[in-house]
This record gives C-alpha cells, structure tokens and sequence, in this order.
C-alpha cells in the first residue's frame, strides 16, 4: 500500500510540476506578445541578403509591410527571397493559446543575455510548423533566437538582433539559417531564379544557406492601405 501511495505521490508531483512549468512557459509568451502587439503596423526599409551556394543574387533593397495580425509584404525591384515563417507570423502562431503546448526546457546566455528556452508544439497536425523552439530574453521580453522544424522547408534557426525598437520588440536584423535542400523557392519567382542561378549545388556545396535582413527606418502604428498587401 506505501508502494501505491507513494507512486501516486510521484505522478501527482510530477503533474504539478509539468503545469508549473506550462505555466511559467506561457506566462513568457504572453509576455512576449504583449509587447509586439502594440504593433499595429509598420513599414520600413530592408536590404535583403541572400547567402546561397547555387544562386547568384545581389544584396536587394526592399520595403516591407505589416498589419497585425499577420499580413506581411516585401517589395523589391530585384528578386528578394523569404521564409514564409517571418518574425510577424511567429508571433501570430503564438497568439493562438490551446493551439499548442509550451514547455520551458532550460537557460542559455545568448550574446550576454540570459534566455529562457521554451519549446513549442503545436496541438494539430494541420499547421506546417512541427516544432518551435524559442530562446526568449525575459528582462525585455523579446525573441533572441528560433529554430523552427517545419514540414515544407526542413529546420530553420533564426537569429534576431534588437537595438532601436526594442520596445516594440522589432528586431533590426534577421538572419535565417536554412537547409538548402529543403527549402522551397517561391513558385512566382523561381523562373527568375534560374535566369540567374549556378548548376544545382553538388553534393561538397554547403548544406545550409543564409538569408540576412537589415531593417531601417521602421515607421509604426501610422497606417498602411489594404492596397498594399494585394
């Protein structure tokens, strides 16, 4: 009979401690949302930088829009390629609560900044994403970095750098680490692509890319026409 007790002890411990940390993890979340919702919109000016080994693409200026809750748009004259899992549509997935499960599994000092990492799994096999795994600076509750394991593009690890608008929680630079293999070149640009693309990447080529935004000149909260997003 002590054997039963205590292992129902051990379970019910073990509950606890798991809604404790659920807790803990969305409380981060919900923190982190707060502060991003204050964006209502934005537009600013971006060079987009893309690093992979069989596509010759110079650095591109873009402007890019945003409207809560997840309507994101570049404009570029050249050709400008993105993950479709931009930091808005992040953000947007989290907002869902009892859409996923979060769980905070441990600490890591990123760039002299404590962070919490909290894992994500969406409660649903309908989403693309599979998991998330967010390193969340709690001191100015924004998003250091993510990687992403999503079912069309493979593993993407994003880096996020904050210095002028961290109070909206805007980050100035993105950078996106993605598997070349894996990742999926937009249809609506892919022709251009290979007018201008090397040889497929032979198997010594490296086996991620990267894909670095520079952000500027971020105007918020002023308005953008629904023109914009069509």
């Amino acid at each position: 009979m002590k054997k039963l007790i205590y292992s129902i002890l051990l379970v019910l411990i073990g509950s606890v401690s798991f809604a404790q940390n659920s807790n803990d993890a969305q409380v981060l979340l919900d923190r982190v949302n707060k502060k991003f919702a204050k964006v209502k919109d934005y537009q600013a000016n971006a060079i987009i930088d893309t690093r992979i080994s069989f596509l010759k693409i110079f650095p591109q200026k873009a402007k890019v829009y945003f409207q809560q809750p997840d309507k994101f748009h570049v404009k570029s004259e050249g050709i400008a390629i993105l993950p479709k899992q931009n930091f808005g549509n992040l953000l947007n997935i989290l907002t869902k609560e009892g859409t996923y499960l979060a769980i905070i599994s441990g600490e890591e000092t990123i760039a002299g900044s404590l962070t919490s990492i909290v894992n994500v799994i969406p409660q649903g096999d309908t989403s693309d994403l599979v998991l998330a795994k967010l390193w969340i600076d709690s001191s100015r509750d924004i998003i250091l970095k993510s990687q992403l394991t999503t079912r069309t593009n493979g593993t993407i690890l994003i880096e996020y750098t904050h210095k002028n608008f961290v109070s909206y929680g805007l980050p100035d630079v993105i950078v996106f680490t993605i598997e070349v293999k894996k990742f999926k070149i937009p249809k609506a640009i892919s022709a251009d692509i290979n007018s201008t693309a090397k040889k497929a990447p032979a198997k010594s080529d490296p086996k991620t890319g990267k894909i670095i935004i520079s952000i500027s000149d971020y105007i918020i909260n002023k308005g953008l026409p629904a023109a914009v997003f069509k």
